[in-house]
């Protein structure tokens, strides 16, 4: 993955407020880093994860220079473990492994990490296996969880974790991070944060727009778009953006909006036809995030009929 941007000086606020809880000893056992996605919690997990197991308590960072740095750094630490299955399902085998992983004592001596990024893809029966481990902590062991989406998490696993939001930059700060300025416009906010500063989620954003609006304007075959939906998480949240835009386009923004791949569509539909299919794309959205057992691909198959038929009205 090609990132745009090398360092998120924004986390250094975390960092700080981390380091003081470990010099403290009142580091919780469970932290839930959230924010939206890119935005560095992963990042922050590994930095916590590193300067947990450091034996030199003596710098702000990791020193780089200990055993246990040097087996981080040759991904052969036996005191960490770190569950990234990407944007798939993490399934309760998984998280079982974790929970047994923290009845065993740490091999260096210091403490034991584990890391489950993108933790809102575990299922409904993996994060059930994870309160336990939650409830029952066990000496010198933390439960570092990242998120991009919260909404998709069970309240009893977000009420049992020590939350940190990850705040990267908004407005020009925002904008100056921002090499390719053909995507950047009026109403660029922390949500495209993503797609504005990471090279492959920025490609997969056009392609995704593009393959949308061919369809949007003919209604062809839809399953180059289904794959799209399948292969990217934030397609449904770049659905409901594309209608965002396209109303505000009807509504006097034209202008801010020339950039817009959406831009080839804003005299094609009515504004009442636009706004009913952002009322279909967002109750989708919601749909698929708390309906744990909602199946997505039939979810939005269902949402393709629905906004073809309210546009050919």
């Amino acid at each position: 993955m090609a990132h745009l941007i090398s360092s998120k000086s924004w986390l250094d606020n975390n960092k700080v407020d981390l380091n003081a809880k470990i010099n403290q000893s009142v580091l919780p056992h469970a932290l839930l880093l959230k924010g939206y996605a890119l935005a560095g919690q992963d990042e922050l997990a590994v930095w916590l994860a590193n300067k947990l197991l450091c034996t030199d308590k003596s710098e702000f960072d990791a020193c780089g220079r200990c055993k246990s740095c040097l087996l981080l750094a040759s991904k052969s630490h036996p005191d960490i473990q770190i569950i990234d299955n990407g944007d798939k399902t993490i399934g309760v085998d998984l998280v079982r492994q974790a929970s047994q992983f923290f009845q065993k004592t740490a091999q260096l001596g210091q403490n034991k990490v584990v890391i489950i990024k993108s933790s809102e893809y575990m299922t409904e029966a993996a994060a059930n296996a994870l309160l336990k481990t939650l409830e029952e902590p066990t000496q010198n062991s933390f439960l570092l969880l990242t998120c991009n989406d919260a909404d998709l998490l069970l309240p009893t696993i977000i009420s049992r974790c020590s939350q940190i939001q990850i705040q990267p930059p908004v407005g020009q700060e925002l904008a100056d991070l921002v090499d390719d300025k053909s995507i950047l416009h009026d109403f660029s906010n922390i949500n495209q944060f993503a797609e504005l500063t990471d090279d492959f989620t920025k490609q997969a954003y056009l392609e995704f727009n593009q393959q949308l609006i061919l369809w949007l304007q003919n209604f062809a075959d839809y399953s180059q778009l289904m794959t799209l939906f399948n292969n990217n998480n934030q397609s449904l949240r770049w659905l409901v953006d594309c209608f965002h835009q396209l109303i505000r386009m009807q509504s006097g923004w034209a202008d801010a909006l020339s950039s817009h791949p959406a831009k080839l569509l804003q005299d094609k539909y009515t504004t009442e036809q636009l706004w009913q299919c952002l009322h279909l794309a967002m109750q989708a959205n919601k749909q698929i995030k708390l309906l744990t057992q909602a199946n997505k691909n039939f979810t939005i198959e269902a949402l393709l009929v629905d906004i073809e038929q309210q546009l050919q009205k």
